[in-house]
């Protein structure tokens, strides 16, 4: 078994990219050494949450194109972590020089995997949060914004404006939330 040296994970119940660690909210772990597995193709392992048959507590799946560290707990895939962009293509060429490894995959149900960046989620979130307490006036001009149309319905411009939140978050959204909502 090969492993990989020194590398830093931050394991969660979905993959986070690196580019969206959080060292301030995040439990980012320094690992010393990592067992490598190079397996046929990782997709499985990050789409679905997996049993595997294996002793190994912690390990990095490579199919040699792509990399995702695992945390196993009882044999559950129960964490994984995106490697840091070189540590993966330093771990994708280790992988190609190893043979592959079969390892006995269960399927439990599909993980689910937010689409959007982790910023973006917060922003929404804080988003629908400050509707409630946001001056009317504010609230007023937002939903002129967004829909080009006036309104004095202080209701039903919450009521839109929640649910075009939930379901449109673009970048309209997200230069009114900087210069608007973020401070209030």
């Amino acid at each position: 078994m090969d492993y990989y040296y020194d590398i830093l994970l931050n394991f969660a119940e979905y993959p986070i990219n690196y580019y969206e660690w959080d060292s301030v909210h995040d439990d980012i772990e320094r690992m010393m050494k990592i067992p490598v597995i190079h397996v046929s193709d990782i997709k499985e392992l990050i789409a679905y949450e997996t049993m595997i048959d294996t002793d190994l507590d912690m390990f990095i799946a490579s199919d040699g194109v792509n990399s995702i560290a695992i945390e196993m707990i009882d044999k559950r895939a129960a964490y994984l972590s995106c490697l840091p962009y070189d540590d993966e293509l330093s771990v994708n060429d280790l992988a190609h020089n190893m043979e592959i490894t079969p390892l006995k995959i269960t399927r439990l149900k599909k993980r689910i995997i937010p689409f959007e960046l982790r910023e973006e989620r917060k922003m929404q979130h804080d988003f629908l949060h400050v509707l409630d307490t946001i001056d009317h006036d504010l609230l007023k001009y937002i939903y002129y914004d967004m829909t080009e149309k006036n309104c004095n319905n202080i209701e039903h411009i919450k009521n839109y404006l929640k649910k075009d939140i939930l379901t449109n978050f673009n970048e309209k959204y997200i230069n009114l939330y900087e210069n608007y909502v973020k401070n209030n």
